[in-house]
């Protein structure tokens, strides 16, 4: 079966290690994000003789001839970047299968593993579904669920992901070899599902009037290679890397942020319910990058959060960069 393959990432590498060397398969192309080529991808088909396409708009009709004269039976996406429009999904007769880290019809869209932890979800999913013109919506094929532990981050589940996925996808396209394919509409599951938008540069800010639990499912979910949940101190940013719940800590009113004590392990910090333990942070750089971790030590009675007069100033050094790079000046 002549497989088109479109990828990008760790997991695409380790299905498509896989099928190069299935001699059931042959590879008839892949596609690789225009912007950020997978280099490791990129070698792995150049070893094979295999054709690297790397096209800026792969909906344009210059690549649609492009790929049609490749003549696959199957295109499969892992991670691809670009949506895949109506006249290329009708190009390969068999279809195409996409591999989502999400258990559809849930946790469509982007960040699935991200936002399953936020929700405090005890259980995230790996889909393997075909290609239709919605998003993350078409028929499922194959589909497992993998547990969430107290205790788990999301290092650990894109570690975890990253080996499914391939493992899933694998599956699935073996399904489909054989003609033991399944069509699983997930309407049938959920007649409305759920959508994740993708998240953005200030997403990972705290809002330390959420919930203690909140706050630590948030931290676990952002952790790197995540940016890490920021946070603003005396003295400048931080990305909180680990935090733990106090037990039988009691919920009352106070001010969200401040700083409530310190002990061996920490500082606690009181939040929108009771409060919790930040036990290690980083400092963030001015490129945004993460210094070494540290065990926080922060006064008491200091508090977290936003600046407003710091962000206020970096807007504003952002503006006048913006100017100086067009020419303009304040008054023009």
């Amino acid at each position: 079966m002549r497989i088109g393959y479109f990828g990008d990432g760790v997991w695409a590498q380790r299905a498509f290690a896989r099928l190069i060397e299935d001699p059931h398969y042959t590879i008839a192309f892949v596609v690789v994000r225009a912007s950020r080529p997978d280099t490791k991808l990129v070698a792995l088909a150049e070893a094979k003789g295999i054709p690297v396409l790397s096209p800026a708009a792969v909906n344009a009709p210059e690549s649609l001839a492009e790929i049609a004269a490749f003549a696959a039976e199957l295109h499969v996406s892992m991670s691809y970047d670009q949506i895949l429009r109506e006249t290329i999904l009708t190009l390969p007769p068999r279809g195409t299968l996409n591999c989502h880290a999400g258990a559809l019809p849930f946790y469509r869209g982007r960040n699935p593993l991200t936002w399953a932890l936020i929700n405090g979800e005890t259980e995230f999913g790996i889909t393997v579904h075909w290609v239709d013109l919605g998003i993350d919506t078409g028929d499922i094929v194959r589909q497992i669920k993998v547990p969430i532990s107290a205790t788990d981050t999301y290092a650990t589940l894109l570690e975890t992901a990253e080996t499914l996925c391939a493992d899933t996808l694998i599956d699935a396209i073996s399904d489909v070899y054989h003609g033991s394919d399944k069509r699983i509409a997930q309407s049938t599951i959920d007649p409305v599902g759920l959508y994740c938008c993708r998240r953005r540069e200030g997403d990972e800010e705290i809002d330390w009037t959420w919930s203690s639990a909140a706050l630590e499912r948030f931290v676990r979910a952002l952790v790197p290679p995540g940016p890490g949940a920021r946070t603003m101190g005396k003295d400048g940013s931080y990305a909180v890397l680990a935090a733990e719940l106090i037990p039988a800590a009691r919920s009352y009113i106070g001010a969200p942020g401040e700083v409530i004590g310190r002990d061996g392990g920490g500082i606690l910090v009181k939040t929108g319910d009771s409060f919790i333990r930040i036990t290690r942070w980083a400092p963030v750089g001015t490129d945004g990058s993460l210094g070494a971790a540290l065990v926080p030590a922060a006064a008491r009675g200091s508090r977290l959060g936003r600046n407003l007069t710091a962000a206020l100033a970096q807007a504003e050094a952002k503006l006048a960069a913006l100017e100086t790079k067009l020419g303009l000046g304040r008054g023009d």
